[in-house]
């Protein structure tokens, strides 16, 4: 057992395929090792030039054949983004850390049932981020530290997810963070030189606890997407409320630049462009409309804040397994009277494994 478990760990530093490397597979059990690096050296609005650890992970996988087209399946991923540190929340290079583990089942043809500390379905909504790091208008929950998944085998290009998140708080009268959510996923050819990609979802999480009122935050995300050839332009439209007029919704930087940190409803827009000028390289860019409402105020108090932003960027594959990347932005932010923007600058590099 120990010399399995080294091994594993070698491998999880050696393997050096873009996909996970198969380290043990005999009678019909499986072990994958893979995972990436993945740095950003930037220039921020407010800060010095830096270099930043943005999400680096070891990532390993294992399922077992239990025949008949089902299969047992057990996932772990640990990121190096604990904080060594803790008086110095800019050192990201820190302690290892769980990102996501889970187990569950698959059946061929069906679906995949799993349960743990994961992503949601509604990750993967959304289409007009093409890239890195700045964009994405996607609200709704995308993770949890106790969900139960399913995703479903694609069907004549359709697909559809379905989730539950349990309540952090074992409490019998806790409702202290605890929702569902469903998506729906589509694909088809509309013809020889042109392909429709559509995502759309909502999630639900009911908040209930000492310091805030008792409410739920509905969020969705409806999303289109054409392609052809190497170019494809998308759009999503992204919208959360709270109910009760409660005023409790964060919004991006408005808490850093305004008087006003919580919001009752953020509706968001974002355009996405991206052209592959080589088979290993492409130009991207995202423009953001987004709108802050609040809810019960004075009437003397204004009521919305307004983002526009907009990113370029442009990334290479020097092979498979390696990518750099240079992305730009600026957040213009605005409420009442006060004004702000956020620029944002960076090279970023990343090596799969």
């Amino acid at each position: 057992m120990k010399k399995t478990l080294v091994a594993l760990a070698v491998a999880a530093v050696a393997a050096t395929s873009a996909n996970a490397a198969v380290v043990y597979d005999q009678d019909g059990s499986k072990v994958e090792v893979g995972g990436s690096l993945r740095l950003l050296l930037t220039k921020n609005s407010g800060e010095r030039g830096d270099l930043k650890n943005k999400g680096s992970r070891v990532v390993i996988k294992g399922s077992q054949d239990l025949g008949n087209g089902l299969s047992a399946l057990a996932n772990v991923e640990v990121r190096f983004e604990g904080k060594k540190n803790k008086d110095d929340p800019s050192d990201d290079f820190g302690d290892i850390e769980t990102k996501r583990l889970f187990a569950g089942f698959k059946q061929d043809g069906v679906g995949q049932l799993t349960f743990g500390r994961q992503l949601t379905n509604a990750d993967d909504l959304g289409l007009s981020d093409y890239t890195y790091n700045l964009g994405g208008v996607n609200q709704t929950t995308t993770s949890g530290r106790k969900v139960a998944k399913f995703t479903s085998a694609e069907w004549n290009g359709f697909k559809f997810g379905l989730d539950y998140i349990f309540d952090n708080d074992a409490k019998q009268d806790s409702a202290q963070n605890r929702g569902w959510g469903a998506s729906v996923f589509y694909t088809a050819d509309l013809c020889s030189d042109f392909t429709y990609n559509f995502s759309g979802g909502f999630t639900q999480d009911k908040y209930e606890t000492a310091t805030v009122e008792k409410h739920k935050e509905n969020a969705f995300i409806v999303s289109s997407e054409l392609v052809t050839g190497p170019f494809a332009i998308s759009v999503d439209y992204s919208q959360r409320k709270s109910t009760n007029d409660a005023n409790v919704i964060k919004y991006r930087a408005f808490s850093d630049t305004v008087s006003v940190a919580n919001f009752n409803k953020i509706t968001e827009i974002g355009l996405g462009m991206k052209y592959s000028y080589l088979e290993n390289a492409s130009v991207y860019g995202e423009y953001i409309w987004g709108q802050g409402k609040l809810a019960k105020v004075a009437a003397d108090v204004a009521d919305k804040a307004n983002l526009r932003a907009w990113i370029l960027g442009t990334d290479y594959k020097l092979h498979k397994n390696v990518v750099t990347y240079l992305e730009g932005g600026s957040f213009k932010y605005k409420y009442a009277s006060n004004k702000n923007t956020d620029n944002y600058a960076g090279v970023g590099l990343r090596v799969y494994f």
